[in-house]
């Protein structure tokens, strides 16, 4: 049955992104609506193969193919709450896409992983791993949030005002959209760090950690030191989004590391 689900959620998701890529071709307003409700669709049903997995596995992810799966979850639903409070429709030309194909691999998953050995069976686990993607999603919105700023300056720049221009959101909302994303993406990389010592502790404590888990703290610091330079240096703008975009390449390498398809566990 998830198959199933998984699957019209691809169907829809895939919809939902070619409405969105229509619309910044044509910016026609009811295109904005139809790719909404196709992309809330297929999140809906998406969300209930998830549940229906994950219940069978007592809610704990298992491997980079359901990683991803919810990863691609949580990227659309922050994607939905931001364009919906900030009307950036716009935004779903670039997120939609990806969204789709961060959801690819679910469409070959196997099915339930292996109950966990009783060791592993930590209750904060559960909470570690969601809110790790939690983080990662939101600053993968960021990331589309700083490139589309980057665009629009760009062009603001070459005075080239074509219907890309016209149709995306203001660089001053675009701005305050990163800061936003960033300071909770940055309380969501705290609620990680400390939930995967506490795990640590627990399950490997006479391990140190390994590569993956310090680019995080490193990731962790550097969104630190940005929300701080705003705050009292005043950093706005394309220095903002470009160190954004670059935080979040470090967050993909240290996930890419600790749950590709050919780490062993």
């Amino acid at each position: 049955m998830y198959r199933t689900c998984f699957t019209l959620a691809f169907h829809a998701y895939a919809l939902g992104a070619l409405a969105y890529l229509a619309l910044l071709a044509q910016g026609w307003k009811g295109l904005a609506w139809v790719a909404r409700g196709l992309t809330f669709g297929g999140w809906v049903l998406h969300g209930i193969g998830l549940v229906l997995l994950f219940s069978q596995q007592r809610w704990v992810p298992s491997g980079f193919v359901q990683a991803v799966s919810l990863l691609a979850f949580l990227l659309v639903a922050i994607f939905l709450v931001v364009d919906l409070r900030a009307r950036a429709a716009l935004l779903g030309a670039f997120l939609s896409p990806a969204a789709v194909a961060v959801l690819v691999p679910s469409l070959w998953m196997e099915g339930p992983a292996p109950e966990l050995a009783e060791g592993l069976r930590q209750p904060l686990l559960p909470v570690h791993i969601t809110v790790a993607l939690a983080g990662l999603a939101v600053f993968g919105v960021a990331t589309g949030v700083a490139g589309v700023y980057l665009a629009a300056e760009r062009m603001l720049k070459g005075k080239r005002f074509g219907p890309f221009f016209r149709r995306v959101p203001s660089l001053e909302l675009l701005d305050d959209l990163n800061r936003r994303l960033v300071a909770w993406g940055f309380i969501a990389l705290s609620l990680t760090l400390l939930t995967g010592a506490w795990v640590q502790a627990r399950l490997r404590p006479e391990e140190r950690w390994s590569p993956a888990e310090l680019a995080v703290v490193v990731a962790w610091i550097a969104f630190g030191v940005l929300l701080q330079a705003r705050i009292f240096a005043g950093w706005r703008g394309r220095r903002v989004a470009i160190l954004t975009m670059a935080g979040f390449g470090v967050l993909v390498v240290s996930f890419v590391s600790r749950y590709g398809p050919w780490v062993t566990r």
